[in-house]
Parts: structure tokens; sequence; C-alpha cells
């Protein structure tokens, strides 16, 4: 008998609670299921079970339940429920009783297959929070407490989800139902963005992701759950196979590009559709996606074409080049890279048409996705120019050279591209060292380039003149190798007849017919390239005919809108439990022999067998196989063992007197030393050659053995500690600048490991101020590379400048040196670094500024203008290349342990100076007399700027509102320096009192000004001011920030009259720029 449902359980409130209790029979359960599923309209077809169980007098809200309840359901369903009825429930009511489950996660098609672009149903809610549950199903922290059985229906469910709901229906449901913001009437595509949702474009972001992280999860939770010897009824479902599942996105996303170009009403949001394309392009669905994208882009056969396709056809060129715009230059990159690659091997396996035909083909497409080629679109040109110039081996030399030509058509584009060539082509080092086929491909590009621009083109004539291009010409001309030396005499020949006028008095040159004649391969290769040249040089005067034959060849060109295949059908019952068998084993082929056997005349008694190592022991194989971590040994030697050998004997790192790179990290360790790694005495000259030879290799050993074994975990620090203690007492060339880079390579490599010991020795007395410059920029350098940050362009500096930062007995006295200095002493990276980010964010204030502040405070808005301007290529890199693996130990590892080092530093400085403190004048910052070492004007302001980077890396991180900011603010404002006119001290003038306190005044209000920038940006303030006012009068950080800046405002306006406020005025007026927009903001919402 039916058991009547509660309200309580029909309004969808305690429906997920309900499900977990105890149920008595199938008619309860339906009845607790029907209901819901009868208000979301997803069960039509079945009215016998929904007239018996879905009968309820009590209001069900529909779109509560979707929103609230329906995810929750659907995990206790599939965790629990379903496994448990699923036999009775199939016994009782068949098929139909098992699509009452089904449809709590497979709507049927009409639920969301509507012909318009309103998709905004129920059934797209469905299918969206059944991605996420299924997903979550699959997490390797439930597959061992979940029943085989539930992971197989999962996988089953997510199988036919993917067939019917995909990229297409998953846009279409949650952008493309979104209403538009802005429409504007006759807006060209590349100018149109439409604005949806902020929540819209966010729900499509995280269900993209979890839609392409099915075929992993799948696979992981498959493999662990055969790993742990559970019994499955059925295989792995083909659909959920990486290649099959992306060739699947990848048909439903050039379906929806093409359903966007039809229909103008659906909004199209570049930024959401460039987002997806780098993860569908990157495998296997290249060659599926080119397939449905290409064929839409070709004219069609037809004359005369009906208009409303021609428009159609463009509106889809324009859409594409739109959407390839969005893309980051390193995805750029690689897409154009992947498309390139993907059209010459499949040109070059078909063999469709001649070079030419099938050279225009692939400029075709590459122009229809990327748009022309010319220097005025940046993004493309750049990323085009390292496509091209970084060519592969396995692409056709003269079908990618002549493509390059081709997308570069106009003739001022192929000047442009012609210079950019030439640089390249003309370059010393790359003459000599350059391999065969490189130099033949750049040679190629240049006189294809040169044939297809018209004879005595001015720039042509003025190139041929430049010493770059008869520099390179002599220098191939004076190379051994006959094939290069032929290239250079090629394109002398070559540039002359077409920049020499015939009826002159100029000749053009002329090597004659016999220089070319001969069977070697370097010369039948140049007859190929002269025959090439003729070629390029025809088309260059008319077109190429029939390359459009070449692309209809390869694909298909019906212009209707690609079709996926056919979902599979959502009312059928799901795969039935089955009796596990094992499968029938079949035989095997017999394979062909890799090795022949010879007989004993073949054999040669000249060659002795190498012996074989000996078989590992038994007590090391069960060390290997053991989960204990303390009997793994590594794969790579030891520090003993890669330091073994007779002490005292003859080096085994040199041969022939030559001394090799180190191979392993312990070998590093000891050449940096100035030892041999097998303890081999060695003289002054071979420590030198050692030390010199290890920082020159370093880098690139740390890099390569970086995420391989735990070699370099292991010796980490053993090798922090040789770098950091490395002196250079034999006067290398670029010393510090090699040191630098292998303790930023390390840091990066192992930041958990090194940084804290970086961190603690920066504080010890062990070290000298050039030393400690290092660590600071190693910190710095390190931490932006973590964060997906660009490094600042480095500059090559005179060799002075690393003898100016040895030690100061090696300089002149202060003011005398820096009377003649002068500005020779560049800034570091780290006051580049610091630099940039204080103009990134006083620009931002002052903007922000120009529309919130009121005209009263825009006094300070004056000290700033005119001397800032934002960054937008750091604005850019912020918003996106910050990576969670960074994110994560921000906190923990770099800047809390920075900042509480200092502290400890303060403290053990107060106190051991507690004992001078009467007979000595109190010193600027802090403790007693004289400053110690790291609280001179100088480091401290090199620590404070190291503080602004990390803090603006980390800026992504969970706890940079809550805990970095606050403790940043904390630490300025307790060690924060008087203003400029109030600092005295009794070692130094007051000319360098002045300089040195505004050194470290300015930095330590750009540190404020960078933690400031960011929290607005991230919240406006609010967790700051909230933490602020809950503290009290004694934690009131925003208020006593602003005093400070106010107080060194004030100074700053004195000193500087007329002429304005110096560097620490201007950090000064960005601080309470940047605190009035906050108080202003929350001064009522915290109760100020």
């Amino acid at each position: 008998m039916p058991v009547t449902a509660t309200a309580d359980a029909l309004s969808g409130s305690s429906l997920s609670a309900r499900l977990t209790e105890p149920l008595v029979s199938t008619d309860e359960l339906l009845d607790l299921l029907l209901p819901p599923l009868q208000c979301l309209s997803v069960l039509p077809d079945h009215p016998s079970l929904t007239r018996r169980h879905a009968q309820n007098p009590f209001p069900f809200q529909a779109e509560r339940f979707a929103r609230r309840q329906l995810g929750l359901v659907q995990k206790v369903l599939i965790e629990k429920v379903w496994p448990e009825w699923e036999i009775a429930l199939e016994a009782e009511e068949g098929a139909a009783g098992l699509a009452v489950f089904e449809r709590f996660f497979l709507p049927p098609p009409a639920a969301f297959a509507s012909t318009s672009s309103n998709m905004g149903s129920a059934g797209a809610d469905i299918a969206i929070s059944a991605y996420s549950v299924l997903s979550s199903v699959l997490s390797s922290k439930t597959i061992a407490t979940l029943p085989s059985r539930s992971i197989e229906i999962a996988l089953d469910l997510l199988a036919r989800l993917s067939s019917s709901f995909n990229i297409e229906q998953l846009y279409l449901a949650t952008i493309g139902s979104s209403k538009l913001e802005k429409v504007v009437a006759g807006m060209r595509l590349e100018d149109e963005e439409d604005v949806v949702d902020p929540a819209v474009a966010a729900r499509w972001d995280i269900t993209q992701r979890v839609l392409l992280s099915v075929p992993t999860r799948a696979a992981n939770a498959w493999g662990a759950m055969l790993g742990k010897g559970k019994k499955v009824a059925n295989s792995f479902p083909q659909e959920l196979h990486l290649d099959s599942y992306t060739n699947a996105s990848a048909q439903s996303l050039a379906n929806l590009v093409w359903r966007l170009a039809d229909d103008a009403t659906i909004p199209v949001s570049r930024s959401a559709l460039s987002s997806i394309l780098p993860s569908i392009t990157a495998g296997s669905g290249l060659n599926t996606f080119l397939q449905l994208a290409i064929p839409p882009f070709l004219p069609p056969k037809a004359f005369p074409a009906p208009a409303d396709l021609l428009l159609r056809r463009q509106r889809h060129i324009d859409l594409w080049r739109a959407i390839t715009d969005e893309l980051s230059e390193r995805d750029l990159q690689r897409l154009m890279r992947a498309i390139l690659t993907s059209l010459a091997q499949t040109l070059k396996s078909r063999r469709d048409g001649t070079v030419l035909r099938q050279a225009r083909a692939t400029a075709f497409v590459l122009d229809s996705f990327f748009g022309p080629l010319n220097p005025d679109s940046k993004a493309t040109w750049k990323a085009a120019l390292a496509v091209f110039f970084d060519v592969r081996s396995s692409l056709d030399i003269d079908l990618t050279a002549l493509a390059a030509v081709f997308w570069a058509a106009d003739d001022k584009a192929c000047a442009e591209l012609l210079k950019e060539v030439l640089k390249l082509w003309g370059d010393a080092e790359e003459i000599r060292a350059g391999l065969d086929s490189r130099r033949l491909y750049l040679t190629t590009l240049l006189l294809a380039l040169v044939v297809y621009l018209p004879r005595l083109r001015p720039d042509l004539v003025t190139l041929s003149r430049s010493p770059t291009f008869l520099s390179a010409v002599s220098t191939h001309l004076s190379l051994v190798a006959p094939l290069q030396r032929l290239l250079g005499m090629l394109v002398a020949e070559v540039v002359s007849a077409r920049t020499v006028n015939s009826t002159g008095e100029l000749k053009a040159l002329d090597f004659g017919a016999a220089i070319w004649d001969g069977d070697s391969p370097e010369k039948s290769r140049i007859r190929q390239l002269r025959g090439l040249l003729a070629e390029v040089e025809s088309a260059a005067t008319g077109k190429v005919e029939g390359w459009q034959d070449v692309l209809r060849g390869l694909y298909s060109t019906e212009l209707s809108s690609p079709r996926a295949p056919a979902p599979a059908p959502t009312d059928s019952a799901p795969s039935k439990l089955t009796i596990v068998e094992e499968p029938p084993v079949q035989p095997t082929k017999p394979k062909r022999p890799m090795i022949s056997i010879i007989g004993d005349d073949d054999s040669d008694d000249d060659f002795e067998p190498l012996p074989l190592p000996p078989s590992p022991s038994e007590a090391t194989l069960e060390a290997l196989a053991s989960d204990d971590p303390a009997l793994y040994h590594s794969a790579f030697p030891s520090q003993q063992a890669a330091t073994a050998g007779p002490a005292g004997g003859s080096s085994q790192t040199r041969k022939r007197g030559k001394l090799r790179p180190p191979v392993y990290i312990p070998e590093l360790v000891a050449y940096l030393k100035g030892e041999d790694p097998q303890g081999a005495k060695e003289e002054a000259d071979g420590e030198a050659e050692r030390v010199e030879m290890g920082l020159k290799e370093g880098e690139a050993l740390v890099r390569r053995k970086a995420g391989w074994g735990g070699e370099l975990r292991e010796n980490a620090v053993d090798l922090a500690f040789a770098l950091m203690g490395l002196h250079n007492k034999f006067e290398l060339h670029d010393f510090e600048r090699h040191k630098q880079s292998i303790l930023v390579a390390l840091v990066v490599a192992c930041p958990t490991e090194v940084a804290p010991a970086v961190i603690e020795q920066y504080f010890t007395n062990s070290y000298s101020g050039a030393q400690r410059h290092v660590l600071l920029a190693a910190l710095a350098l390190s931490v932006r590379e973590l964060a997906g940050l660009p490094a600042p362009t480095t500059t090559s500096r005179p060799q002075t400048a690393d003898q100016d930062e040895r030690f100061p007995s090696k300089r002149l006295p202060p003011q005398l040196h820096r009377r003649l200095a002068g500005s020779a002493s560049a800034d570091g990276p780290v006051e580049a670094l610091s630099a940039d980010l204080t103009r990134m964010a006083l620009s931002g204030a002052r903007a922000d500024a120009e529309t919130s502040l009121p005209e009263a405070a825009r006094e300070k808005l004056l000290q700033v203008r005119g001397t800032t301007r934002r960054s937008a290529r750091l604005d850019m890199v912020q918003v996106t290349s910050s990576t969670p693996t960074f994110a994560s130990i921000a906190a923990d590892t770099f800047i809390l342990p920075l900042i509480n080092r200092f502290w400890l530093y303060l403290r053990d400085t107060a106190t051991s100076s507690l004992g001078s403190r009467h007979s000595q004048p109190v010193g600027p910052y802090a403790g007693g007399a004289p400053a110690p070492m790291l609280l001179e004007p100088i480091l401290l302001a090199k620590f404070l700027a190291t503080l602004a980077v990390l803090v603006h890396a980390a800026r992504h991180s969970p706890a940079f509102l809550a805990v970095i900011v606050p403790e940043t603010l904390a630490f300025v404002l307790a060690i924060k320096p008087a203003h400029p006119s109030a600092v005295s001290s009794a070692r130094i003038v007051d000319e360098d009192t002045g300089l040195n306190a505004d050194l470290v005044v300015s930095t330590a209000l750009e540190l404020v000004l960078v933690a400031l920038d960011a929290t607005v940006q991230l919240d406006g303030g609010r967790t700051l001011m909230s933490s602020s006012a809950s503290n009290g009068d004694s934690g009131a950080i925003v208020a006593d920030v602003k005093d400070w800046s106010e107080e060194v405002f004030e100074c700053a306006e004195r000193r500087g009259g007329e002429i304005g406020v110096d560097r620490p005025g201007r950090a000064a007026a960005g601080v309470l720029l940047r605190v009035d927009e906050i108080v202003g903001r929350w001064r009522v919402a915290v109760g100020w």
C-alpha cells in the first residue's frame, strides 16, 4: 500500500535526510522521489508511475529544490539508495523504476535540447549538478568507502551525460541564457563583448573545469578500484577514454561556435570561449576540432551563393579571430604551433597539390583563425615570430616558410617580416652554431620574402645595403661547410638581382652557372631551392590556383552545422549487475624476433662482451618494495656514492686534462667548494676551474633535476649553504649573476626546504652585505617564478659592478664614491621589481581617486600625477598568472618566517645593546647605539623591498587578507623610521643621513602601498577594516598607517616647496589615497 508523503518531505526541505533513513518499501521510495521529478518535468514518459506516486496536495517549489536540495539528493542516491534498491525496484517496476533514479542525473533530451537560445531549464540544472556530484564521487577520498556498484553507476552516468550535455549545451544553458546588458547595433565583432551576469560566468567556469576533468577522474577512480581488488561487472566506458572524450568535447565546441555565428541573439563571451580552447586543442582533439572548424571557412562552391550563408561564414571567421585574440601569449603560441604542425603533417602525408597550393591553404587557415599577419596586431605578430623562428624538425621546410610568406601577403607586412628574419639569419652565432636544416629553413624564408616583394622596392634596396646583411654574407662565405657557404652565395646573388636595376650602371652579382653544377647533395638542394623561388616569384604576380581543392580534399566542405554523434538514449535502463567472468585468454600471435641468431662464421673474436652488473641483493629488493620510506634508496647516487673513489687518486671528473660538467647534485656541491668529488688533490688553478664550471652549469643542472627522483631534494640544503657561503676569491666573471641564478632555481625547485634555510641564514652574522643582497634577490626572483609572474628585464652590467659590491675596503670613501660613481650603480632586480609595483599601485590609486575621492582629497593626487604610470603588462599578469602552488605556501614558507625572524633579530639586538645604552647615543631605528648591520639603511631598504615583492606575489594566497596584510602592516608600523627631518646619526654627515632616511622611509611606505593596493583590489579593504575595528584602540592599524603617512607627507611638502614632493612624499600620497578609499567605503559598516 503506498505511503503518503509528508508535506515536509515533498517540499524538498528534508528529502535528502529522509532518503538516508531506513525505508520499508519501494512504494515509500517512489513516493519520495516522484514528486520532485514531476514538478521538474523530467518524467513525462511514465504517466502510470506519476499517477500512482506523485499525487501531492502540497505545493512543490521546484526552483528552490533545484537550487538547494538537488545536489544533496543526487549524492545520497548515488552513494546509498541506488545500489541498495536497484534490484528491488527493477523487480517490481521494471525499467521504468530504474528510470526514476536515472532522471535525477540524466534528464530526457527534450528537457534541454531546445532550438532557441534560452536553455536555462530544469534539465540543464540537473545535468550541471550531476557533473559536480558524480565527479566528487570519483575523488580518491570517497572511493575507499563506497561500494564498487556506486562507482560503476557514476561512470556509466558520466559516459551517457557527456554525449547529451557537453560544451555546447553547457554554454547555452549558462552564458547563452543570460540577459544581455549591452547590445550595440552595427558593432564589429572584434569590438563586441556581450556583458553577462558574473554569477552565470562563474557557473560556466566552474562547470567547464569539472567537465574537462571527467576522463582523468574516471581513470583514477577505475584504477584505484581495481587496485583495491574490488570486483567490477562492466568494462571501462569507451566514452570516458581521454581521446574519445576530448574528441567529443572538440566537436561540441566547434558546433557551438558555428551556432553562435548563425544566431546573433545568443550572447558571445570571448573570454569564456577562449578559456576552454587550450584544453580541448592540446591533445588528440585538435584533429577533430580542425575537421569541423575549417570547412565553414571555405567559400561555397556554388555560385551565386546565398547572402545569409556568406554572412554566416564571415561571422564565423570573425568569431574565431576574436576568440583567439583573448588567449594569453603562451596559449596563443601553443595553438598556432599545434595548428601549423597538424596541417603540415597532414598535407605531407596526403601529398595533395604542389607545395605552393599547400602553403597557400595553410596560410588561409592561419589567417581565418588568427587574423592577418601584420605588425599592427601585436599579439598575433609576436606569437607568429616565435612559432616560425622555432620550427621543429618534423615540419616541412618549404611548406612552413611559404606559409609564413603567404600569410603576410601584404607588402608592408612582408617587408617587416623580412627585417625580423634578417636579424636572425644574419646573427653571427646563429650562422656558426646553427644546424644545416635550420640554416636552410631560414634561408628559404628569407629568399621567399625577397622574391615575393616587388623588384627595386626601397625597403628591400636599403636592407641589401645594410651592414647586417653584408656582414652576414661575408660570414657565410668564410665558413668551411659547403652548404653554409653556398647558401650565402645564393642569398647574395638573388638579393643583388632583385635590388640592382638592370638598365643602370651597376650589374647584378653573378657567380656563374658552373659554380652551381655538380652532383653533391648541397648543390642539389640549392637547385631545388632556386626552382621553388621561381614558383614563388610567379605566384607573387598572380594567384595560386587550386589551394581550396587541397583543403576540400582533406576536410568535408558541408556548411551545415556540424553534428555531434547521436546521444545515447537516456530512457533506457542503466547497466545491470552481471556475474563477473574472467575474459578468455587469447592466444598471442608469435611476433617477429627483434634479434637474429648468427652463425659461428659471423662471430668476431675481436669483440669481448662487457661484464654484466651484479644482480641486486634480496635486502635491496625488499627495501625497494617496502612502503617504509626509511628503507627507500633514491635511484640517483647518494652523497657517498657520488663522491666515492680513492682518496688522493686521479680525478674521475677529468678526461685528458679537461674538466667535465657536474652530473649529480653532490658533484655540483663539491665543484662550488673547489674540491674534487672523489677527494683528489687540486691545485689553485684547478679549484678556480671547478668553481667556474659549477657556477656556469649549476642552474641548468638544478632545473633538470627538479621533479626527478629525490636527489635534488635530499641535497638541496647542502647546495644552498655552499652557494650562500661562496666568495669570489678567484675574481670570476659574472660571479654574482651565476650564483644568484642557481639559488633562484634551487628555491623554485625545493621551496619548502631551501627558503627557510635562506631566511634563517640572512639573519646570522656570517655574511657580508653583498652576500645578503644575493639572498634577498634570490627570494624575490624565485617567488615571482613560483607565482607565474615575469622576472625583471636584466641588463648587462659592467664588470666593475661585481667588484663594487664586494667589500667596502675596495671602494673609495662613501661621499667620494657616490660623487664619482653617480648613476653608474644601477639598481638590482629587487629594486626594479619594487619600483614597478610602486608605479602600478600609485597609478591604480590615482585612477580610483579620480572618480571616488572628493575635491579636497585630490591635492595628494597632484603629487602623484605625472610621475607614475600603470604598467599594463604587470597588471595583466598579476590577474592571470598567479598559481596556487605558491599561494598555498606563501604565508607559512616565505612571508611569515621572514617577518618573525626579523622580530627575533630585533629582540636579540635590543637585548645585546642594553649594556651600552647609557654610554652611546640612540640610533634611528632600534636597539642602542650604532645600528647593527641588518638595520643599516641600505640593507633595511633592500629587505623591505623584497618583502614588498613577496606580498604582491602572495595576493592570491588564502591567508592574504586575514593574516599577511595585517602582519605586514603591523611589522612596518613597529619598525617605522621617523620622518627625514627627525633622523640623525653620529657616523655620517647630514647629507648622507637625509639620503639614507629617505630610502628607508620611502621603501617602507611603498611596502604599505603594495599591501593596501592588493587589499583594495581583492575586497575593497573590508577584512582589514573589520580586523582593525575589532582590535580596539590598541589595534587600529588603518588609523596608525594614516597618521604616519600624513606626517611623512607634510614633512615632504615642507621640504619640497614649489618643486614638489620627493619619493617618500609620493609613496605617502599613494598610501593616503588608498586609506581614504578604504575608510570612506567601510567607515559606517564597521562603526567608526
